[in-house]
């Protein structure tokens, strides 16, 4: 794609993504809604049963150094915040000990799967979709990642809850923006006897935003004319905007992971990362990686112990 072609592409896919449109969450093209797959309770049929078996055993596989050590890094942060890439320095090389479960690759195993069994043209590519591409236009499969964004959050719970009954290591790549579920997944930890570490790594609105468009036009440089490419994945900015609907600017994310690894007596480290406009801008004029600032460190000396910053000390 040309420059030009990829702004007007992009055009398109964000209008379809707006509410109501044809590629809403919650489109009646959604997996969810395929009343084939699911029944009207909202639980899967068998034959949605064994494709979802099917894809956690592929993530499963991908960590063959997978250890049952009872140990879980839940990450938190907005679209874009670069929580990989911090993971990454938090774990090392223990990071192979670890079944990671991000919601993101089961979208992209959901598509290939829906584009081997035919169902990506048949049920999942809208109407408006065709019409655009009978005009020239191109979509790739993860521009319509929202329609399978309900079933790949439930699979990858399903997969955690597996993974938590047989106290594997688990890297939670998560948004984490939902006070509830970070309550619940606290609970769970807590019950199997996990020890935890909650990484928050925040970005402001502008700089998700930008990172969004720029792993989006990346990934369609890197796929441009292969045949078989599942493309970029656009995150809508519906769903990214409210994140920061908040009274200090920074995401709900922020929020949430303080209250959980404040709240949760086995979350035994604490961090906060953040990355600011300012120094994603110079990032980029420089051409390389942002490095984000570690705001906040805490620490418990034990289960149940108060969550504090090491060497300060209480006082009587």
């Amino acid at each position: 794609m040309t420059p030009e072609e990829q702004r007007r592409h992009i055009e398109f896919v964000r209008n379809l993504c707006k509410p109501g449109g044809a590629l809403d969450k919650d489109s009646p093209h959604a997996t969810v809604n395929n009343p084939d797959w699911y029944r009207s309770n909202g639980l899967p049929r068998m034959v949605r049963r064994i494709v979802h078996d099917r894809i956690k055993a592929e993530l499963i596989s991908r960590a063959a150094g997978a250890r049952q050590e009872g140990r879980a890094l839940v990450l938190a942060g907005p679209p874009g915040a670069g929580k990989g890439r911090v993971a990454d320095a938090v774990l090392g090389s223990s990071r192979a000990h670890y079944v990671n479960i991000d919601a993101d690759e089961v979208k992209q195993l959901l598509l290939r799967e829906a584009i081997a069994d035919g169902s990506y043209e048949v049920w999942i590519k809208p109407e408006a979709v065709r019409d655009l591409e009978a005009q020239g236009e191109r979509f790739y499969p993860l521009e319509l990642a929202s329609l399978v964004h309900e079933e790949s959050s439930r699979l990858a719970v399903a997969l955690r809850e597996d993974l938590i009954d047989t106290r594997t290591n688990i890297i939670v790549d998560t948004v984490l923006g939902d006070e509830a579920s970070a309550q619940k997944l606290g609970e769970q930890l807590a019950a199997a006897g996990y020890t935890v570490t909650v990484v928050d790594v925040e970005v402001p609105f502008e700089v998700s935003e930008a990172r969004i468009e720029q792993r989006w036009q990346e990934a369609m440089q890197e796929v441009d004319g292969a045949a078989n490419a599942l493309g970029g994945r656009w995150v809508p900015s519906a769903y990214t905007r409210p994140l920061f609907d908040t009274e200090h600017g920074r995401s709900k994310c922020q929020d949430v992971a303080e209250r959980l690894a404040t709240a949760c007596p086995v979350v035994m480290r604490y961090e906060r990362h953040y990355t600011s406009l300012a120094e994603h801008r110079a990032a980029l004029l420089d051409r390389r990686k942002s490095q984000p600032v570690l705001e906040v460190r805490r620490a418990r000396k034990g289960r149940g112990a108060p969550l504090e910053t090491p060497g300060s000390t209480r006082p009587e």
